[in-house]
This record gives C-alpha cells, structure tokens and sequence, in this order.
C-alpha cells in the first residue's frame, strides 16, 4: 500500500496509512479509499469506505465522502490508499472444524486463537464452530464449552464466533464419511433437548440425515427451537429431502459430498436441495472436494443467493505437508491441497474460504461478485444476520482487502485490523 496523495507517513507508521490528529470528542474513522467495492447490489466499482466505532459509516464513489451538510460532513483520521485492491465484506465461514493444530472438540481458549489466527488470514471474520460425532457426554462438555466461548476469539482480538454447527451424531452410517461409526446414533426428543441444553443458546445449525427414524420430526424440533436443520452425510431420497424441507429444513451441508450422486432414475436429494427457494446449500470450494465445473453447475442452477462457500476446515489445515496425527488419533498425509488418510480418503480440508475464492473465480468460472457474495453476503443472512455481510452503513466493520491476485492482504474485524499481510506475513 502506498501513501495517501496529499499525505505523508511518521516513521514507524504503516505504509499507506495517513494520520490525521483525532477529532476531541469523536471516535476515530478509518478510510479505505482508492480500491474496487463491492456494492451491497452486487457491483464491483471504486469507491471509498468509512468506518469507526466498529460499524461502516459511509460509502461513496469518490475518494472523500461529503457529509449531507457543514455538521455532518465525514472527516477521517486515517486513510488506507487500497488502490489496485479489491474492498469486500468479511467472510463468514459456517462450518469449519478447526487449524493449525487445533480442533475445536477442545473448546478452550486456545483453540480459539489458533483457530482465529488461521482463519483471519484467509479473510474470516466470523465462524460457526463445527463439531464432529462423539459419545453424548463428551459433545455435551465441547458444546458447553463453545457456548462459553462465543463471540471474540483471542481474548477479544480474533474473528467472531457466532455459535456452533452440530455435524452429527445423527447421520446415516453409509455415508458417514470420517465421522466413527461407534458414534452414530438415532436421534429423538430426549437426545435433540439434551443437546440444545448443552448448547445453551450457541447452537444454530445442525446437521443430520432426516430419513432416520424420528428424524423428520426432529427437523421441525431444531426449526421450532430457532436452529436451521441441515440435510447433510444422508441416504435421502428426493421424496424424503423434500418432506424434510416441508418440515423445516432449510440448509444443506456440503451439497454433493456425502451425499447419494444424481441418478435419472433415483434423484437423491442434490435435485431437491439445489431447485428449493427455501434451502441454501454448501459448498467446499477447494477444488478436491468439488470439482469445478460442478460448482459451476450448482450456481447455473440456483443462483448464487442460495449458495454459501464453507471450508469444513479440519485441525491440520495450516500445518506442514507431510505425516500429521488428528485431534482424535487419526494419521493422515497431508499436502497443500488435501488431507488424507493412509487408504486413501479424503478428511476435511485444508483451505480457507480465500482460497475457495480464488478456486471458484480462475476454475470454476463463476465472476467474482457472485464469489465474494457467496462467501459473505449467503452465509451471514443464511443465519438471519443483517448486521454483516454487506458494506452497507450501520453494518458491523467486517472487512477484508484483497490484492489482484485475490489474496488476502488485510481482514477488519469491527474496524480493527486482525490480520495484516505486511506485518503478519502470509499466514
């Protein structure tokens, strides 16, 4: 980043940034000015945002907003020269299981700051913690856990954790994935009740395989307590996902894996969850779960408004290639694309939702409006969230700044810089 036009930098301040005295009385504001918005309607245009107090104060095309009269004109006291970037809102990542070592079954501060650490750098900036299949004791101590752990990771300084994304043990053994088979179980009235009790208030998402027994109305148990059922790891048929949407379901964990392929004859679900208004579905964009042209073919069907980018991040994405052991004993060959277990399966993966980014716009061809919007915008209002996820005024400071290469150069949690590309290194 450069200076300001106009504007000169101390020694020992940050490239780019130009300070102005701080207003008495005001709370400081930052400006972004110079780089490519993207609008809240979904253009990729310059302009200059300004935030303070934790919240975007204004955007406008020129390079200094003008207030609507002498009282009220927008004065900044930093500004950012973000020319040749790209200025988006921060990426909100609904299911990731962990980083840099760190899975989040441990739910202890620690975890969290590793955990925002890996993530901040690949522009989140916010997450849903997402659990794994394990005895009813122990996922009732990690969710009591993660409960006391909402909000800002790192003793305040990290990315927000909204709650928490339960991924099992309600799944269905054929298609259990890297989910213990030992753990699997049925759910019901009693066990769907200990679990939000466990929760206390964190859980927003849980996903199951509606077609076991009691597991319709266990969709409507989640939908009437205000979580978001979602149909992931299941042997649905088309009939039983649409039963199962018409009970409440609203969400799809990671469409297509997992799940059974599309037949012409035997649909499976993908066909129900993809061409229903009322479901927004997953995608791991990393290219290995995926593949391109698949995730091409899902936004062809339903839109990028019903299409949110997760990474199903796992504890050794961040790590060194080579021989890593899991949380849970697990030992797996991991490369800068994948982990893998010793046969050959693939276990989570090891990017982030920047990197999904890039995978969607250079392979899957999808433009990067639509990539920036799936990856912020979808999942923030697939929570019902209206206060992130576009840059809109009155909306939380979440932001991230991307260089051309759409690598992430700088992620604005509330307006405070928690990843810096320049100071940080690449993260």
């Amino acid at each position: 980043m450069t200076a300001s036009a106009g504007g000169g930098s101390s020694p020992g301040d940050h490239p780019g940034r130009e300070h102005r005295p701080p207003r008495p009385g005001k709370p400081m504001r930052t400006a972004l000015t110079g780089g490519t918005l993207l609008w809240s309607d979904g253009r990729l245009a310059p302009g200059t945002v300004v935030f303070g107090n934790g919240v975007i104060q204004t955007i406008a095309a020129g390079e200094v907003p003008a207030g609507t009269g002498p009282d009220d004109a927008v004065r900044v006291d930093v500004v950012h020269d973000v020319t040749g970037h790209i200025v988006a809102p921060g990426f909100v990542d609904t299911h990731v299981h962990g980083g840099l070592g760190a899975n989040v079954m441990s739910a202890d501060a620690a975890t969290g700051t590793r955990v925002s650490r890996w993530l901040a750098a690949g522009g989140v900036t916010a997450c849903l913690a997402a659990t794994t299949s394990v005895d009813a004791d122990q996922l009732h101590r990690t969710l009591a856990g993660l409960a006391a752990l909402r909000g800002r990771l790192a003793g305040g300084l990290g990315i927000e954790m909204l709650g928490v994304h339960v991924e099992g043990p309600f799944l269905a053994a054929a298609h259990r994935g890297s989910h213990r088979e030992e753990h699997l179980r049925l759910p019901s009235p009693e066990a769907v009740d200990a679990l939000l009790e466990a929760g206390d208030g964190a859980v927003r998402v849980v996903t199951l395989a509606p077609e076991l027994p009691d597991g319709m109305d266990t969709v409507a148990r989640l939908a009437d307590a205000g979580v978001h059922p979602s149909l992931g790891h299941s042997g649905a048929s088309f009939q039983q996902a649409k039963a199962a949407i018409g009970r409440g379901l609203d969400r799809a964990a990671h469409l297509f894996n997992e799940l059974p392929p599309i037949d012409h004859r035997a649909p499976g679900p993908v066909p129900a969850l993809l061409t229903d208004p009322r479901v927004r579905c997953e995608l791991i964009g990393d290219g290995v779960h995926v593949a391109p042209e698949m995730l091409r073919f899902a936004l062809d069907v339903a839109g990028w408004e019903r299409l949110m980018l997760v990474s199903d991040g796992c504890d050794v994405a961040g790590l060194p290639p080579g021989r890593q052991r899991r949380w849970d004993g697990t030992v797996v060959d991991v490369t800068e694309s994948e982990p893998r277990t010793l046969d050959g399966a693939v276990v989570g993966s090891v990017t982030r939702l920047g990197d999904a980014l890039r995978v969607l716009v250079r392979d899957g061809g999808v433009s990067l409006s639509d990539a920036l919007r799936m990856a912020s915008a979808v999942p923030a209002e697939s929570l019902g969230l209206d206060d992130r996820g576009r840059l809109t005024p009155g909306r939380m400071a979440d932001i991230v700044v991307l260089d051309p290469e759409l690598c992430v150069r700088t992620t604005y949690v509330r307006g405070e810089v928690i990843f810096d590309r320049e100071e940080m290194g690449p993260g």
